[in-house]
């Protein structure tokens, strides 16, 4: 949950300020060890107050802690709540004006139970803030005393300012002046003395982050697949404040806000605190205003503010576990403290997943060059981006992922042919090919393809294989070469489907056929067929039998899917005919079904069980997977007929869009069409049937046809089939994995599938549009 703008507490070790409702403390570290291995170690804790009618006040808690193994390139990362933590979550979500219902429900309906979203885990014992104080850890009641706990500015109190984190660790104070952090996880933990420097002087702005002094640090640290301790010493900060991103409302409206801060130590001794704020409209993703500020530190504590600042961000990587964008560097400048700084994570992939933030947020260990007061200097950095990241639309949210499926495209089907690349799409025969043979091997084979791919579609047949990777736990970016594959058989499914319905346009832009020509087409889409193998190599360990269940599942949609495709070329008109003149549509819905469920439900089920095998999956999972994303992508079928219907029956829907009738013109039966026999009254029936069965209707025709469907009552018996596959479905999985931001957005995509009519004008079945007009007369009515 992006953090509400505010902040009145920088430095020190103590607990939130009297009379605020949110808190957190933040601290890290650099490490070395007497080999010479480099460590980086953050935390955060942060508490929200609970509104209470009466009684004692009531906190929820959340602690997230990262171990950074900077050469091994290892990051990891672990989150903590109380229960007033996930009632604090529950309630942002149930207020969160914007968000996109779907999102909202099923977030909702995670969370309902009063238990943390994987991978956040429940405290078993109270989180205490103050020596002495009575925690409340899971969402009791906690007593704060404003005479016992530290402003936050690094002054009184100290002795009062411990942070017992439940069973998980600890930030106390120790006599000398300095304080000790534990931590304690399974793959990793630490014990670490801070011993501060001088304290920040108080002329940098109150943004509520950055300011704490200075510390040598030193102590043992387990590293992960360590067996023992290892002495380790470095440098590091410590801080406390009310405004990180963590925990906090969101400010409502469709709004919400995006944060970044960068602590970085220089080797001569300055620190600079430069950090963020942008003001992001939920739906479209527009930034509507934006805030930052540089401060930077003496070696003496003295800060001074920069009066120009330039934080420019670079090089950005895209998590497929929450689809957040971080950049990997940064320029950092002012040429007020004539300052220029480059700053550049060690490595992607360094981010935190946690429902403390909506879904995740960036800690990244970073190395820093540049110059200060026009002198060379070195340093290292952490960088803290919590991202706006609430969705206010699932359609713009899965299309995030379109710049990786676009560029593992360009991977697998790159802009320039090579001898390489030849030998790759020929099966690695090793056959000695020519210059010119490469050049005509990419142009027959891999512009097709390309034509189609690099506008992109939705995305969400892509997102279905990452997705069945994240139910079970894992990781998907390592992975990610499978997006290509996805796409590219998604589209030469497109392109053949094309030439069959005679399609003079696909994605915006002109049909494959229509560019390159019937024969290459069906040759380049055909090809396009067996990309798979070419990326198995790649993902996928060297198991026989794994490979083998793999190519299987595969095969096996190739079959359901050319099978659906006849289905579909075959038509349906004699068994609507039948229908019509029965009044039964019942061996014509069958029909129906079976064909959406072969030609676009199949191949959701395949590419849903192909990531689900590739992580691993076993026992009843794989086929649970598959057989959900079988019935989102049969209830996505389902409701592009209904969306089909409704763009033609909208009063005045001119221009040109993807759902505007095409399949009434055409003369094709559809779910809605099918639905209608027995809705409408006979009579009124067979004139809609005849007035578009041989296709070529037009679109006046067409849009009184289609009026008549949606007033109907076809719509909602379409609506409630899709929603019925997909609810029965979602019971039979959701048992068999774990609550996860993963789980939370499966689920989304089923609602999604089945019912997606914001992208048409609404119409209800009084025959009004959205506006409350009477649209036109349809059938039978003048």
């Amino acid at each position: 949950m992006a953090a509400a703008e505010s902040g009145n507490g920088r430095a020190g070790g103590g607990a939130t300020e009297p009379g605020t409702r949110a808190g957190r403390w933040r601290l890290g570290c650099r490490l070395v060890t007497e080999a010479g291995d480099e460590y980086v170690v953050t935390a955060s804790l942060v508490r929200r107050c609970l509104a209470a009618v009466d009684g004692p006040t009531r906190w929820g808690h959340g602690l997230v802690w990262s171990f950074i193994d900077v050469g091994r390139r290892l990051h990891r990362a672990q989150s903590w709540v109380d229960r007033g933590a996930v009632s604090a979550l529950r309630a942002a979500a149930a207020g969160a004006t914007g968000m996109d219902a779907r999102v909202r429900a099923a977030l909702l309906e995670a969370l309902a139970g009063g238990l943390p979203v994987a991978p956040d885990r429940l405290f078993a014992e109270p989180v205490r803030v103050g020596a002495g104080q009575d925690g409340a850890g899971q969402g009791g009641t906690e007593r704060v005393d404003s005479e016992r706990v530290d402003s936050g500015r690094g002054g009184g109190g100290r002795g009062e300012a411990d942070l017992v984190f439940g069973e998980v660790g600890a930030w106390r104070a120790e006599n000398g002046g300095g304080y000790r952090l534990t931590l304690r996880g399974e793959q990793a933990g630490c014990d670490l003395g801070f011993a501060p420097g001088p304290a920040p002087g108080a002329e940098g702005p109150d943004d509520g982050g950055g300011g704490g002094p200075r510390c040598a640090v030193g102590g043992r640290i387990t590293v992960p697949g360590g067996r023992a301790a290892v002495v380790v010493s470095g440098e590091g900060w410590y801080e406390s404040g009310t405004d990180d991103g963590l925990l906090a409302e969101a400010p409502g409206g469709g709004r919400d806000i995006g944060r970044r801060l960068l602590t970085v130590f220089l080797d001569d001794g300055w620190r600079v605190d430069a950090g963020g704020v942008e003001h992001v409209e939920m739906a479209a993703r527009t930034v509507t205003g934006h805030r930052t500020t540089l401060t930077a530190h003496g070696p003496d504590g003295r800060a001074v503010a920069a009066r120009d600042v330039r934080l420019r961000p670079h090089r950005p990587w895209t998590s497929l576990s929450t689809l957040n964008r971080y950049p990997t560097s940064w320029e950092v400048a002012s040429d007020h403290l004539r300052l220029r700084l480059y700053v550049t994570a060690h490595f992607p992939g360094q981010e935190v997943r946690t429902m403390l933030t909506g879904h995740g947020f960036l800690c990244a260990a970073a190395r820093v060059s540049g110059t200060r007061d026009g002198r060379p200097v070195t340093g290292w950095a952490v960088v803290t981006a919590v991202p706006a990241q609430r969705i206010g639309d699932l359609e713009e949210y899965l299309g995030r992922l379109q710049e990786v499926t676009r560029r593992e495209v360009r991977r697998l089907y790159p802009d320039r042919p090579s001898a390489a690349l030849t030998t790759s799409l020929l099966g690695g025969t090793g056959a000695s090919l020519d210059g010119f043979a490469d050049t005509a091997v990419h142009e027959t084979l891999v512009r097709p393809v390309r034509h189609l791919a690099d506008p992109g579609g939705r995305g969400w047949r892509a997102y279905v294989c990452c997705a069945a990777i994240e139910l079970l736990g894992v990781r998907a970016d390592p992975y990610a070469p499978l997006l290509a594959a996805v796409e590219v058989i998604h589209s030469a499914n497109l392109a053949i489907d094309d030439i069959q319905d005679g399609a003079l346009h696909r994605r915006g832009v002109p049909a494959v056929h229509r560019v390159f020509g019937v024969p290459a087409t069906m040759n380049a889409a055909t090809a396009a067929y067996f990309a798979l193998d070419r990326v198995i190599d790649e993902v996928l360990p060297d198991d026989d039998r794994l490979r083998l269940a793999v190519c299987r599942t595969y095969l096996r949609m190739l079959r359901a899917a050319h099978g659906g495709q006849a289905l579909d070329l075959a038509g349906h008109t004699e068994e609507m005919d039948a229908a019509v003149a029965s009044g039964d549509a019942r061996p014509l819905l069958r029909r129906l079904r079976a064909t959406h469920r072969f030609k676009t439900g199949v191949p959701a089920r395949a590419f849903a069980e192909l990531g689900a095998l590739a992580a691993g999956a076993v026992g009843a999972r794989p086929a649970a997977i598959g057989a959900y994303f079988e019935a989102v992508g049969t209830a996505y079928q389902i409701s592009d007929d209904v969306l089909d219907v409704l763009g033609a029956a909208a009063p005045h829907s001119g221009g040109r869009r993807k759902h505007s009738g095409e399949d009434l013109r055409s003369g094709r039966v559809t779910m809605p069409l099918a639905h209608c026999v027995g809705r409408l009254p006979a009579d009124r029936m067979s004139q809609v049937w005849k007035a578009v069965r041989d296709g070529g209707a037009p679109a006046d025709t067409v849009h009184r046809a289609a009026a008549d469907i949606a007033r109907s009552g076809a719509v909602q018996a379409c609506r409630q089939e899709a929603r019925t596959l997909v609810d029965d479905a979602w019971r039979r999985l959701a048992p068999l994995v774990p609550d996860s931001p993963a789980k939370i957005m499966v689920r989304s995509l089923g609602r999604y599938a089945a019912l997606r009519e914001a992208e048409v004008p609404a119409y209800r079945a009084d025959g009004q549009d959205a506006t409350g007009r009477a649209s036109e007369e349809g059938f039978g009515h003048g």
